[in-house]
């Protein structure tokens, strides 16, 4: 392990052996003096280095190393300069996000290349072989071993920083922001593997806030600033997941976000309750709950109503019609369990209710409550 009396004589040495086509030398030179002890107070340089670390970190696809940087970096200059890890971690997401675009155009290039006229030349005896050999075609061939790297490596980079930036107060600005950016990898990618597992790695990680209560720098989610960044995260969430048509996961992030509303007791934007409605009806008529269905769209038609004065005439006539029809698509009986209703049933619709600030009694059977004089 080299020791530097100065962080710029580390940088210099990297740089030499990046030269010298030494690249993982260079990392470890770098990461050795980030770990090191002896630079645990914050200095212009350091930022230096921290961007050449990264860099070395993207190229050589060295996600462990990344964080373990970036972990050291965080408790050097949080106190002090909260800044330049922000400046930091927005080079390395952009620097891995580049990469992956690269390798998917890399890619694409090459298909392109390969649209020749002549079909008979369009494939060479080796690739054949190798497809039928593999059982795979050319594309997917190179997808999994160009694109799917760097795909991996920009989903770790962005697990990476939401982990480095969680439940800090100074940081949860740029941890909206990486939770957005994720949020649209996976729709654009289609990645709904990914997107569950983020979904879970957010709602942990306020699980957690809620339980360490007495954390250094925990966000505040009493304060107006605070609660903005958590819900707008949350509709994004909601957002992503029906679009993906993850239903089951969109269910999930309503119930997240009705948690929020509810722990902090603090009425949201206007803009924020239409987004929540509006996603609820769709996933009340995909569940066939239609009693519920109704009450969305009646909520939504109130919102609409009372808050957005740039709502035309026509368009609220529409929502109204749309609230009317839900109303006559409930089914004025059980037609599911019987004569009694199973307690899955009730514990189902207890859940749904509160969605929507439905007062259910629990007394009462479910062929009482889903009628048209409660929905009408």
């Amino acid at each position: 392990m080299a020791t530097f009396a100065k962080p710029e004589n580390a940088l210099k040495r990297a740089e030499e052996l990046i030269h010298v086509g030494q690249k993982q030398s260079a990392l470890q030179a770098l990461h050795d003096l980030i770990t090191s002890k002896r630079y645990r107070s914050w200095q212009k340089p350091l930022e230096k280095i921290m961007m050449k670390y990264v860099e070395l970190c993207v190229d050589l696809r060295k996600g462990r190393f990344a964080k373990d940087g970036l972990i050291q970096y965080r408790i050097v200059c949080q106190q002090v300069n909260v800044s330049s890890l922000e400046d930091v971690i927005k080079h390395f997401m952009q620097l891995s996000n580049e990469k992956a675009e690269q390798a998917k155009s890399q890619v694409e290039a090459l298909e392109d290349a390969l649209d020749v006229e002549d079909l008979e030349a369009d494939k060479r005896p080796e690739d054949l072989m190798l497809s039928f050999v593999s059982g795979e075609k050319g594309k997917d061939r190179s997808d999994k071993e160009v694109v799917t790297p760097w795909f991996k490596f920009l989903w770790e980079t962005y697990r990476t920083v939401l982990e480095i930036l969680r439940n800090n107060s100074k940081l949860e600005a740029l941890y909206a922001m990486t939770a957005h950016r994720a949020f649209q990898f996976c729709k654009q990618y289609k990645r709904t593997t990914e997107f569950r597992r983020l979904c879970e790695i957010i709602r942990n990680h306020l699980a957690n806030l809620n339980k360490y209560r007495d954390q250094r720098d925990r966000p505040d989610l009493t304060a107006p600033e605070s609660l903005q960044l958590y819900l707008d995260t949350r509709v994004e969430q909601l957002k992503v997941a029906t679009e993906l048509s993850l239903w089951q996961e969109a269910f999930r992030s309503v119930e997240d976000i009705h948690g929020l509303m509810t722990m902090v007791k603090k009425m949201p934007k206007p803009s924020i309750l239409v987004v929540y409605y509006a996603k609820l009806t769709e996933i009340f008529w995909i569940s066939d709950s239609h009693l519920y269905h109704a009450y969305a769209w009646l909520k939504l038609f109130n919102l609409q109503k009372s808050y957005n004065k740039n709502l035309s005439q026509k368009d609220l006539q529409l929502i109204a019609s749309s609230v009317l029809l839900a109303a006559l698509s409930v089914s004025p009986y059980d037609k599911k369990y019987g004569a009694f209703e199973t307690e899955n049933e009730k514990e189902r619709n207890m859940r749904l209710s509160n969605l929507v600030n439905f007062s259910l009694d629990n007394k009462r059977e479910n062929r009482e409550m889903v009628c048209y004089p409660n929905c009408l």
